[in-house]
């Protein structure tokens, strides 16, 4: 257990070493930007263009590696903040069982939840992009089993609020796609009882970035309102 635990903590170490190298470059052109509450101000001043995208979220549950995945739909204003709302579905492969009518059947942990997101993106060139996330979690947790006629069974069912910062970098490789990273934490607030799972950890993100805009812009020579 405890070489699974230096495994991850190393990986966790490794990403955010570097964002630390990248961050004196980025930091010393930020410096120089209109202040916060300027940029606050002007950018929403302007005209909202469409913000779409996916993602990928890696955390841990009883030291298994725990994916979850989500859709966000907001606007973005001026390429600099971004609000909206996500969904999310957490993909667990933890090993459990419990004694269904003298029998040992799996059970699987489910978690769904809505995001309200807001985005503040400090740093944007041709090629990077590095930003300060959050998103707020309410959903709901519970343990589900199939039985004997292949229905689904919960057992318990928690209702669930939760707190996820996070600091990303995107990249963008060619004009139509990119790639993006970060490192957070999902903070667990609230939880009533049913669900014992800890659900709060460390989180990297991964993601892949496709860029509407350029692509609508490149085939139909139209300029639409999505963000690039």
């Amino acid at each position: 257990m405890f070489n699974v635990f230096s495994a991850k903590m190393a990986l966790n170490f490794k990403i955010l070493l570097f964002i630390l190298l990248l961050c004196p470059t980025v930091f010393s052109q930020v410096s120089e930007r209109p202040s916060f509450e300027e940029e606050f101000r002007n950018s929403f001043h302007t005209k909202p263009k469409l913000d779409v995208k996916f993602d990928n979220r890696f955390s841990f549950i009883r030291d298994n590696d725990v994916r979850t995945i989500g859709l966000k739909v907001g606007l973005s204003f001026d390429r600099k903040f971004k609000v909206g709302i996500g969904i999310n579905q957490m993909l667990t492969n933890t090993d459990n069982k419990i004694l269904v009518e003298d029998s040992l059947v799996d059970i699987a942990l489910d978690y769904f939840y809505f995001s309200p997101y807001v985005e503040y993106t400090f740093y944007n060139s041709k090629r990077w992009a590095f930003s300060l996330a959050t998103q707020f979690g309410f959903g709901n947790a519970s343990y589900e089993y199939l039985d004997k006629n292949n229905q689904l069974i919960k057992l318990a069912k928690s209702s669930v609020l939760s707190y996820e910062p996070a600091m990303l970098i995107d990249y963008k490789i060619v004009r139509w796609f990119g790639i993006g990273t970060g490192v957070g934490y999902r903070l667990i607030y609230y939880k009533s009882p049913g669900v014992n799972d800890k659900f709060s950890s460390p989180e990297y993100v991964v993601k892949l970035k496709v860029y509407l805009g350029e692509i609508v812009r490149t085939i139909t020579g139209k300029e639409w309102q999505i963000d690039d």
